[in-house]
């Protein structure tokens, strides 16, 4: 894409060390967490939050490890040059969601954007990490501690009938402040998220079991195969049967 490298990283276990070669942009679709070290030897825990950017400068030696990892969209070159020379994760941005998931929409479908617009959505991700967002009043009231009560609950109840008031319930508040806080922290809506990480379990069942697709929907939080069907081709641009499965490969 007009002299850009772009690439998808799946949600997997990884363990690697590289040096940059360019200036690059990190967008997480997904909560990661694990450990790294960047330019030194000392190894730190992080948590890479959903829908947040991460500059790595060209020349940054780096060695990350996490054993459940989360898709990542990683875009470097053509001419991409970030302010400063430090390393920086969990920059929040409104805009850049949108621009990646478009982004990762043509990754999958093997498609070929129109050069203005995936030059709008490249521009779109550099803005949004040379200017990051300041975080509002329900940003800051959403610690990080909260946010991983409301996900990992999700998390664990993805495959039934999950709620926003539900799940704001739970933490004592209404279910609009908690969408404000949570659109706030991590860029995403609840509801949007939920269907995110229904449609990451999906796909991770498809590409690795031969369970039918029907069963798979259902196991995934979404009310029938055509419901998940839908949800991919509006989402992700593609259908389930485009994704490899095990006995045809």
């Amino acid at each position: 894409m007009a002299g850009h490298r772009l690439s998808l990283l799946p949600a997997a276990a990884y363990d690697v060390g590289f040096v940059a070669d360019a200036d690059t942009i990190g967008f997480a679709f997904d909560v990661q967490t694990g450990s790294h070290a960047v330019g030194s030897d000392r190894q730190e825990n992080f948590v890479r939050l959903p829908n947040t950017l991460a500059l790595t400068p060209g020349g940054c030696d780096v060695r990350s490890r996490s054993d459940r990892g989360g898709e990542y969209l990683l875009l470097s070159g053509g001419g991409i040059c970030l302010a400063g020379d430090c390393y920086r994760t969990n920059i929040p941005s409104k805009s850049a969601f949108r621009a990646a998931s478009r982004l990762r929409m043509w990754l999958l479908s093997d498609a070929l954007p129109a050069s203005l617009e995936s030059e709008a959505c490249i521009a779109r991700l550099s803005e949004a990490v040379q200017k990051p967002q300041r975080p509002d009043k329900a940003a800051r009231w959403m610690t990080g501690n909260r946010f991983r009560k409301v996900t990992d609950r999700i998390e664990a109840d993805l495959g039934s009938s999950l709620t926003v008031a539900g799940l704001a319930a739970e933490i004592g508040v209404s279910a609009s402040f908690l969408s404000r806080a949570f659109s706030a922290y991590c860029g995403q809506s609840p509801y949007d998220y939920i269907v995110s990480r229904r449609l990451q379990r999906a796909r991770a069942l498809i590409a690795s079991t031969c369970t039918p697709l029907s069963e798979i929907a259902l196991s995934s939080g979404f009310s029938s195969q055509s419901h998940m069907t839908e949800s991919f081709r509006t989402r992700l641009g593609i259908s389930p049967s485009k994704i490899a499965r095990p006995d045809n490969r």
